[in-house]
């Protein structure tokens, strides 16, 4: 069922209690065909635990592989090594739909050829810088400035400007409609990096790891 689905994707997320599970389970008629093990899963999940270390074994490695986003070339690399360190301004969700990640809302013109993105307030990057509209203008326009060999430059090409609206709101005009565009920003090497930023081998972010 679809709603089970999300619900379980929601819980998975930590986006609702067990408590707010279970309930909702419930008002679904579904709470008698629950395992017992998915409802164990909360008790370790609702509480984050600090510290440890991730090892991922990646394939389609190189030799001349980069922390830097915009000279990705393998998508596994790039998902399973950046997606640890770094957010996008959206996410997809298992409806393939776009979501909110450090933006929380966006709108267009009724064209869709001009994006309004509010940026999330409140969210560091790992240097305890706080998230604002110019690193959101910085990261993409890293893919878009002329020596750029970034392969998200052509997917950029019919974007005209990106300003920023205040420190979180971050305004993106395209030459013609772009109903993608919140799809687009999912794109994994459109990830969000500090305004400036150019030491790669750090992988600055605001993701839920640190490069040690």
């Amino acid at each position: 069922m679809d709603e089970m689905h999300d619900l379980e994707v929601s819980w998975a997320k930590g986006k609702i209690s067990r408590r707010e599970f279970i309930a909702r389970l419930s008002a679904l008629g579904l709470s008698t065909t629950l395992s017992p093990a998915i409802l164990s899963m909360s008790a370790s999940a609702s509480v984050p635990k600090k510290g440890g270390r991730l090892r991922v074994g990646l394939t389609e490695a190189a030799t001349n592989d980069s922390l830097d986003a915009g000279g990705a070339c393998c998508s596994v690399w790039e998902m399973w090594l950046t997606f640890q360190f770094r957010n996008h301004l959206t996410e997809i969700d298992p409806k393939s739909r776009p979501i909110p990640a450090l933006a929380e809302s966006w709108e267009s013109t009724p064209d869709a050829s001009k994006w309004i993105f509010r940026i999330r307030k409140g969210v560091e990057f790992h240097n305890g810088k706080t998230l604002d509209s110019q690193d959101v203008i910085y990261s993409l326009n890293h893919h878009r400035k002329d020596e750029s060999k970034s392969p998200a430059k052509s997917m950029l090409a019919p974007i005209k400007e990106i300003k920023a609206d205040g420190k979180h709101a971050v305004i993106i005009e395209a030459d013609g409609g772009y109903a993608d565009m919140p799809a687009l920003m999912s794109d994994y090497h459109l990830q969000i990096i500090p305004d400036g930023h150019t030491a790669w081998e750090e992988c600055m972010g605001t993701g839920p790891f640190i490069k040690k």
